[in-house]
């Protein structure tokens, strides 16, 4: 047969053989495959695995839009990575505990009922623990240089103000007058406390005299930003504003403001030093793991390519390494033998 597809001169015959032997592979791959949508190294990863992996795929997506293919491929892909995780898992002994299990289900229960979501939960776990097998321990001297680098993200302050606010009853220029005629008064003497009881728009510091009890930390971003940065750049125990916010118009005294001691934000920044090493080690392992692996995909899916670690096109004819594609004989059909994945 081979002969007789590498000889041009009988094209007819060429395209019939290539018609006969197309519609018995794909025969012949529906029955060696069944449920099955792909073997990796002999474990086979089933239908069901992967219908319970879209919803997640789709969920991911935020907004875009796929194709029913690319989205059983991506799925797919995903199924493939977490048996390998699975694989590599046993093999290091790295198995959530019963408790562990468990506790995580019940938290799950009432928010993701579903089976798939619970399953990704566990490769969570599984993941957590490579993390901290393969990853480096963060040093003392690697948080404090992060604390160093990045000191303006723990600046905080207390405040007090008074709040105009500008809304569908009152105009921005109703509420800057406001201001300004409050602030005339607190320089001739006025009590700051008495005024905001009486006059702020906040009902969150109108009981406090204007005061805001706890530290705002300056760069969140949930603080609005032009209210944040003048209460920074103030002196303290001094009359600021007005200042105009997302809300309206404030008068704020800024009265104290401070670094976050290192004490206080270093587990935060050890962890997510953690997070990551942990993710950037871990990519590269699964590259490594993935590559290594033999993938064989249903080719109603497409097939697996090594190189780019992605599922493409289905070619029922791939040339041989140095053939051009009108050389390449027919492929054999032959697949690993699988074993059913516990």
């Amino acid at each position: 047969m081979i002969d007789i597809l590498r000889r041009v001169d009988r094209l007819p015959k060429i395209s019939l053989c290539l018609a006969v032997l197309a519609a018995l592979a794909g025969t012949a791959c529906a029955q060696i495959f069944g449920n099955t949508a792909a073997v990796v190294n002999g474990n086979r990863v089933t239908q069901k695995q992967l219908n319970a992996e879209l919803p997640i795929i789709r969920a991911s997506q935020q907004g875009q839009t796929l194709s029913d293919q690319e989205a059983q491929r991506q799925a797919l892909i995903a199924v493939i990575e977490n048996e390998l995780f699975l694989e590599v898992a046993k093999q290091k002994h790295i198995v959530p505990t019963p408790g562990a299990i468990a506790q995580r289900l019940q938290e799950l229960k009432s928010q993701f009922p579903d089976e798939a979501t619970f399953e990704q939960q566990v490769n969570n776990l599984i993941t957590r623990s490579l993390q901290s097998q393969l990853a480096p321990p963060v040093t003392a001297d690697e948080v404090q240089t992060v604390y160093n680098q990045q000191k303006a993200q723990f600046r905080q302050i207390k405040v007090e103000h008074i709040l105009f606010a500008v809304s569908q009853t009152k105009t921005a220029a109703q509420a800057l007058k406001q201001a300004n005629d409050t602030l005339a008064q607190l320089k001739a003497g006025a009590n700051f406390a008495t005024l905001a009881k009486k006059l702020s728009d906040d009902p969150g510091t109108k009981s406090t005299g204007g005061k805001i009890e706890q530290w705002l930390n300056v760069s969140d971003q949930n603080l609005d930003q032009a209210f944040a940065q003048a209460a920074w750049a103030a002196p303290i125990g001094k009359l600021t504003g007005p200042v105009r916010s997302a809300f309206g118009y404030h008068i704020i005294i800024t009265l104290e403001k401070r670094y976050q001691p290192l004490a206080e934000v270093s587990s935060t920044i050890k962890s997510n030093l953690e997070q990551q090493v942990g993710t950037r080690v871990l990519a590269d392992f699964i590259t490594g793991i993935v590559k290594k692996a033999k993938i064989v995909v249903n080719p109603r899916y497409g097939d697996w390519d090594a190189a780019t670690q992605s599922i493409v096109g289905h070619q029922f004819f791939r040339p041989a390494p140095g053939e051009s594609p009108s050389q390449s004989p027919a492929p054999g059909l032959t697949l690993p033998e699988p074993t059913t994945s516990p």
